[in-house]
């Protein structure tokens, strides 16, 4: 505890109480200090640090199908530890994916459920545990074929699905099972279940259990079936895969998209990314207001919305725009996007976050529920360019109210010790701000916001947390919202996710005099979803040109969501101001607050300028 906390500070006392000790310790660095002191006899600053009884164990790792990739290694762990437990660190450590794993202690297989007490194991001594992962083949092909389920994907999309879902990647897992080297399409290849064609991979059902009569009549049909005659392709393909149990592709002998634009009679095909029955008109229709008995949606009924969306007002601005766009100019959006959006250099920043949240969990000496990444990256919304992201640590234990109080203290001691390993860690500075501490990363040139947060029992806890709280400090509980933040943009179609990005594009291509003007991600984000769910964009033309008349009428918008609380739980206060731009998970924010946003720039930019230029 000393080494941790004296750095800069004098240890004043330390009063121990089995498994917790009471540290008091005075900064006279500090600014403060000396007001303080002039006040009191003393200044220390206090904490109570949870002391766990920790054991140094061996363990041996054995890899069933490849005997030479055990090893033997050291692991602290504490004798409440559960064997499931020690069986996820050990996996994350030594990059495993594979989930059928047996911890053995002198030869007998030790129950998940089982605490290393239960088993003898309660005091240091020479203990040794065998980790045997049963590793094969035929394991990383049902993962695979999991993954392939829903749709066919490239290799790229592939591969790193499976590294998102299973936290490794496929290499690593071939590398695991004794195949170094070997890349994702030459082990497809090997598997007659898998097709390859084109550097996508299909998966070959041989069990279907209906086979459409004729592939033309059968995605007219599924095409009639929706609202407006037309769908993305993705979409319309995971649609026949759920009704035929095999892949458009597989039936039609070639990509989808080739497929509906050979048949050109009866399908019309818009950049390749959606399709459209042709004797349905495609064009836009704003979409009427649904009545309070109409069920559940995005976007709350009790919505006014803004001038130029409401049910009973054209969308004539956006329709001129949208007209006098050609289908290559439609081009011209995707070709921006394809070029600013790039899935290697999005992994790599992945990567790299992935790198900083494990330093500071191993570093510090904090006891982590769960770690949530947040940001565009995790979202799923990153540009080219985007260095920034953000993780909260949930920290059981932590008082539920008075963050304000507690949390400059923890930053500052997190940061103590975060900077003595700096240098291992691989981190270029360490900043501590009033609400979070900065990492920059070395290589990637990374800036990681890290927070902590209390750990609530719902989002309920969360928000009556919030209502205890002043306007003033409800900013601390900000961070405990993380996860029902970043699953609501991460889920919404690739379509929203993409005109999203070129949003960012247009913002970051313009000069704005200082950052109060200049529109926040957040913003672009939600005005995107919004947008989306109320003109049903065909393209990204038309996309784009829906948000830009929302941005040059941004000071009118008055838009409440209904996914996670009612208009009656919004801030009283909150309704009275305009822009109102809700926070669709925090009923006591308004993004677009005039007091930290000024949108007159952003409305004159998105009057006067062209998106390209």
């Amino acid at each position: 505890i000393k080494e941790r906390l004296s750095t800069g500070s004098s240890i004043l006392s330390c009063e121990a109480i089995p498994k917790t000790a009471l540290v008091r310790w005075a900064i006279p660095s500090d600014p403060n200090f000396q007001r303080k002191a002039a006040r009191s006899s003393w200044s220390a600053a206090s904490a109570v640090l949870r002391i766990e009884a920790t054991m140094k164990i061996q363990v041996n790792m054995k890899i069933s199908s490849n005997k030479e990739a055990g090893s033997s290694f050291d692991l602290l762990v504490d004798e409440t530890d559960t064997v499931a437990s020690i069986k996820e660190r050990l996996s994350t450590l030594q990059l495993i994916s594979f989930p059928d794993q047996d911890l053995l202690l002198n030869g007998e297989v030790l129950a998940d459920t089982r605490q290393l007490s239960d088993c003898g194991i309660k005091e240091p001594g020479t203990w040794s545990l065998d980790f045997v992962v049963k590793a094969s083949e035929s394991t990383i092909a049902d993962q695979l074929k999991e993954l392939l389920k829903a749709r066919d994907l490239s290799c790229d999309e592939l591969g790193l699905l499976y590294c998102y879902k299973h936290g490794v990647s496929i290499t690593q897992a071939l590398q695991t099972i004794g195949r170094p080297g070997e890349k994702l399409q030459d082990f497809v290849k090997g598997h007659k279940f898998f097709q390859l064609e084109n550097n996508h991979v299909a998966l070959v059902r041989e069990d279907t259990s209906l086979k459409p009569f004729s592939v033309v009549e059968e995605v007219e049909s599924i095409l009639k079936a929706s609202s407006t005659g037309s769908m993305e392709i993705k979409e319309l393909c995971a649609k026949f895969v759920a009704k035929f149990n095999i892949s458009l592709s597989s039936i039609a002998g070639m990509k989808p998209a080739e497929f509906l634009m050979k048949e050109r009679e009866r399908f019309v095909v818009t950049d390749r990314r959606l399709v459209g029955l042709k004797s349905k008109s495609v064009a836009w229709k704003p979409q009427p207001r649904r009545s309070d008995s109409g069920g559940s949606e995005n976007v709350s009924d009790s919505i006014e919305p803004p001038p130029g969306l409401g049910a009973k007002v054209s969308l004539s601005a956006a329709a001129d725009v949208a007209q006098t766009l050609s289908s290559a100019e439609n081009q011209q959006y995707l070709d921006l996007h394809n070029k600013i959006f790039n899935r290697a250099s999005q992994a790599q920043v992945q990567q790299a976050l992935n790198d900083v949240v494990e330093t500071v969990r191993e570093a510090s000496f904090l006891n982590v529920d769960r770690v949530v990444k947040g940001g565009a990256i995790s979202k799923g919304t990153a540009i080219s360019g985007c260095k920034n992201a953000e993780a909260v640590f949930f920290l059981p234990g932590l008082p539920p109210v008075s963050q304000e109080r507690w949390l400059p203290p923890l930053l500052k001691g997190i940061t103590s010790v975060l900077r003595e390993r700096m240098e291992e860690m691989g981190v270029e500075s360490i900043e501590v701000r009033e609400e979070c501490i900065q990492l920059r990363t070395k290589g990637v040139a990374l800036a990681v916001d890290i927070r902590f947060s209390p750990v609530f029992g719902s989002y309920a806890e969360t928000v009556k947390a919030l209502a205890a709280q002043g306007p003033e400090t409800r900013r601390f509980y900000a961070s405990s919202l993380i996860e029902e933040r970043v699953q609501f943009i991460a889920r919404q179609p690739s379509a929203v996710k993409i005109t999203i990005r070129l949003l960012k594009w247009w913002r970051d291509q313009q000069v704005w005099s200082n950052d109060k003007l200049c529109p926040s991600d957040d913003i672009l984000e939600l005005m995107a979803v919004y947008s989306s769910v109320q003109t049903k964009p065909q393209d990204q033309r038309a996309a784009i040109a829906n948000v830009m008349v929302l941005l040059s009428r941004f000071n009118d918008l008055r838009i409440v969501w209904s996914n996670y609380y009612t208009k009656s739980d919004v801030w009283a206060p909150l309704l009275q101001q305009r822009p109102l731009l809700m926070d669709p998970l925090n009923p006591y924010v308004n993004i677009a607050d005039p007091a930290v946003f000024d949108a007159s720039e952003l409305v004159d930019r998105a009057r006067s300028t062209h998106f390209f230029w």
